[in-house]
């Protein structure tokens, strides 16, 4: 069992916060790409300044703060990516760094799915199929329900399933999931839920989450 949590802890898990660093400038404000107990992969707007972060992690309802220092910095045209080990965390961030991991790996055992679809009857039906599949459908009943369960760490959804839905069309809906959480994939929802199923499939076998189930297995 010691070498199951130590091989767990040492893991880059993907953990979806909310990362903030705190310098001489503006605050920078990025998401969280993966996490072990040790760093992070954080994923910001700009380039911070210097090697020595002050960082802020939201993961959830645990947050805190903590020094981390930069190992890698990988600049794009829009975002830049920053490898970070970390230097000093107090107890109460450890906890909510080991409580986001372990419901990381929850949901990658658990194969958790958003499904956007306003037609209730088909999406009864779905969700009542995606279960006897193994996974765990997550149905949103209106757009801050959907928005609630992808920034939620702890649910850890990487797959959405989407109708035309709330007024919005169903590539204005694949684009608002791709813009705002680069992490999770989408497929769409025919009248077809078999073929619905299997893309939902194939869509979580190409996640990170999925990855990490296939490391722990």
């Amino acid at each position: 069992m010691g070498d199951v949590a130590e091989r767990r802890s040492a893991l880059r898990v993907p953990v979806h916060g909310i990362a903030v660093c705190y310098g001489d400038d503006l605050p920078m404000r990025g998401t969280i790409e993966n996490l072990s107990t040790s760093g992070a992969l954080i994923n910001v707007v700009g380039t911070p300044s210097g090697n020595a972060l002050d960082l802020e992690l939201k993961l959830g309802s645990g947050s805190g703060r903590l020094i981390a220092r930069s190992v890698r910095v990988e600049c794009g045209p829009r975002r830049t990516r920053i490898a970070l080990e970390f230097d000093h965390v107090d107890d109460h961030v450890a906890a909510a760094i080991e409580s986001a991991i372990e419901h990381a790996i929850i949901a990658a055992e658990r194969r958790p799915v958003l499904v956007i679809d306003e037609n209730l009857g088909r999406r009864a039906l779905l969700v009542a199929l995606l279960e006897t599949q193994g996974m765990a459908p997550v149905a949103a009943r209106t757009p801050l329900d959907a928005i609630a369960v992808l920034t939620n760490s702890h649910l850890a959804v990487s797959v959405a399933l989407v109708a035309p839905s709330f007024g919005h069309s169903l590539d204005a809906l694949r684009h608002l999931v791709s813009d705002s959480f680069p992490w999770v994939r989408s497929a769409e929802i025919t009248d077809d839920l078999d073929a619905t199923v299997d893309a939902a499939q194939i869509a979580w076998s190409g996640t990170d989450i999925a990855r990490l189930a296939r490391a722990i297995a």
